[in-house]
């Protein structure tokens, strides 16, 4: 409240009181406004975080002392540029492309805590149209940033700041009004909504700005204004406003265009949509043709004998990976959607039954009925770590499946003489894989086939961790172990 206080009692010392200064504090940026001597009149929240300086120390204060606390020397900013109406020296900024007034540009040199900034400086004008001050905001800017591609950063920074600004009395009359970017040629100061806009929207600015005034209320709706003969939807925010003796006396309001953020919805929708028919795609026509090949191949291995015979045995379980690989899609995508209702399972049942998929491949069990707490997925699980062996093993891979109980678990153990996973990469081969992280690989993540056993386990109310074959000896293949509660 006291820094409040301090800068409305500087705006009335120097006759700089068209700027609102409390409004300027409900932008979530950081950021700062200059008067048309180059005073700092306003340094919000953003701004104290993100310097370290409050607003006690900086508001007042010219000779270029917005500088020295953004950049660690006294120099202008980009918002002191805009004032003189001059372009800054291209060794502190790269402009970036902008439409209207103002200035967007990216600093080359980093602020004094070491960031890389974007800055947006744009002209405040008074209901007159006279300059009365400029804003300027700041947000980071990642020093990989492409410099041929900043159209989709621009639309962002431009997006955050609001498309107008005003305070409303208790009567609904305009005490003051901006916008940034531009100056308004109509004459909205002292005229009431009611006479501005239509009868629905001045209803509801008028009764959110008593709203705020009589309980001190904080408005935030999202509602189409009409604004020049456009019709826009807005993020309105409306807060109510102090005076200098900590009194309620009107309503400051910030209005933010958001149809790019509708636009940037409706976008989103229209990939999931597509999304969701690529994956009925894939969970229909690929998978029923992969099943129809895996059937054929079948038939052909039956009738051919040696080579030939293990040849097309190779191929079928090929096949096979690529219909697990479906599956896990499907899959994961009905484990985001749905919750999995336990039973009692036979795990015996399960183990033998994903023998006989992997036809050809070495696997070694004895049979043995034990019943566990799970559903019938329990068969993914199966699938995915016999996959996993062969994957990693090749077709030559021996796996041994065995399990053991307590008086409350069941252990399955699931090992083969594969390559083994290394000790600093087992706490990671259940992660999700990741696309677009170059060193997922490396991390020890295998795909979607392990974090589903992850999943699935989890919801059984069990666990599951990677170990060695041989104890000490990750080289001589892997061991996956699952705990299952025991029926």
């Amino acid at each position: 409240m006291r820094v409040k206080m301090n800068q409305k009692r500087f705006s009335e010392s120097t006759n700089c009181s068209r700027i609102p200064m409390s409004i300027f504090n409900h932008l979530e940026q950081p950021a700062l406004v200059l008067d048309c001597a180059g005073r700092v009149v306003v340094w919000n929240n953003g701004m104290e975080q993100y310097t370290g300086v409050s607003a006690e120390e900086i508001v007042g204060r010219d000779g270029f002392a917005h500088g020295q606390a953004l950049f660690g020397e006294k120099r202008p900013t980009l918002a002191d540029c805009v004032l003189a109406r001059d372009e800054p020296g291209s060794g502190d900024y790269r402009l970036l492309p902008h439409e209207g007034e103002g200035m967007l540009a990216e600093s080359r040199i980093p602020l004094a805590s070491g960031r890389a900034v974007v800055c947006m400086a744009a002209p405040l004008h008074d209901e007159a149209g006279r300059l009365a001050g400029v804003l300027e905001t700041f947000r980071d800017a990642s020093a990989e940033t492409d410099p041929g591609i900043p159209e989709e950063q621009v639309r962002i920074l431009a997006a955050s700041l609001p498309g107008m600004i005003f305070t409303l009395d208790g009567d609904g009359i305009f005490t003051r009004f901006f916008r940034t970017g531009a100056p308004d040629t109509e004459e909205v100061v002292g005229r009431s909504a009611r006479a501005l806009f239509p009868a629905d929207e001045a209803e509801f600015l008028v009764g959110a700005a008593q709203r705020a005034i009589a309980g001190g209320e904080v408005i935030t709706e999202t509602r189409s204004l009409t604004w020049g003969g456009d019709r826009r939807p807005f993020q309105i925010i409306i807060h109510p406003l102090h005076d200098s003796a900590g009194k309620i006396a009107s309503a400051a309001g910030v209005c933010r265009d958001i149809s790019g953020d509708l636009l940037r919805d409706r976008a989103l929708q229209e990939t999931g949509r597509k999304a969701g028919l690529y994956l009925d795609l894939l969970g229909t026509d690929i998978y029923n043709t992969s099943m129809v090949a895996a059937t054929v191949i079948e038939m052909l291995r039956e009738r051919l004998s040696g080579e030939e015979a293990e040849l097309a045995q190779r191929v079928k379980n090929t096949v096979e990976q690529g219909i697990t690989v479906i599956k896990n899609v499907e899959l994961l995508n009905a484990l985001d959607e749905h919750r999995i209702r336990l039973e009692p399972v036979d795990l015996n049942r399960i183990v033998e039954s994903q023998i006989r998929r992997y036809a050809g491949i070495d696997i070694r069990y004895e049979p043995e009925s034990r019943m566990v707490w799970a559903s019938p997925l329990l068969e993914d699980v199966v699938s995915n770590l016999i996959s996993n062996s062969v994957k990693f093993g090749g077709m030559k891979v021996r796996v041994e499946i065995s399990v053991t109980e307590t008086a409350d678990t069941v252990t399955m153990t699931i090992a083969d003489n594969g390559i083994g996973i290394p000790d600093h990469l087992k706490p990671n081969i259940f992660d999700r894989f990741d696309r677009g992280n170059k060193t997922a690989s490396a991390s020890g993540s295998r795909g979607l086939g392990l974090h589903i056993v992850k999943t699935l386990v989890a919801r059984y109310g069990g666990r599951v961790w990677a170990a060695d074959r041989i104890p000490g000896r990750p080289g001589e293949g892997a061991a996956i172990k699952v705990i299952l509660q025991k029926c």
